[in-house]
């Protein structure tokens, strides 16, 4: 039994020490939008139309990460008024200390937000 005490206390010390993974919190705003990610959410990235919602027609949406860049054209946003990307689309770009820029186009107007890790 006394074999089993110093392993026991060494695993215990190993995993009270290791630190738990950190959390990831976006949020950026501009005039017409704003956009939020939270890395212990189920959701991904979600885009808000922060005016009023009559028809924006079809968005373009651009997202600039530090490696790799992603284009989207002719979505809408849905009845809640925002678009959501997926967890897995969203953490491709939402790493721990990324500056990831969003371009957003509809309409005949454009906004770029930058996000920030809060």
């Amino acid at each position: 039994m006394k074999k089993w005490i110093v392993p026991m206390i060494l695993l215990l010390l190993l995993t009270a020490c290791q630190s738990p993974e950190q959390e990831v919190h976006y949020i950026a705003k501009s005039e017409h939008w704003k956009a939020i990610y939270h890395s212990n959410s189920d959701q991904g990235l979600r885009l808000y139309y922060l005016d009023e919602i009559d028809d924006l027609g079809p968005l373009q949406i651009t997202i600039e990460g530090e490696k790799e860049s992603q284009n989207i054209v002719d979505v809408e946003l849905n009845k809640e008024g925002y678009y959501s990307f997926t967890k897995k689309e969203s953490e491709k770009f939402f790493k721990r200390n990324a500056k990831p820029i969003i371009h957003m186009q509809w309409l005949s107007k454009s906004e770029t937000l930058e996000i920030k890790n809060h």
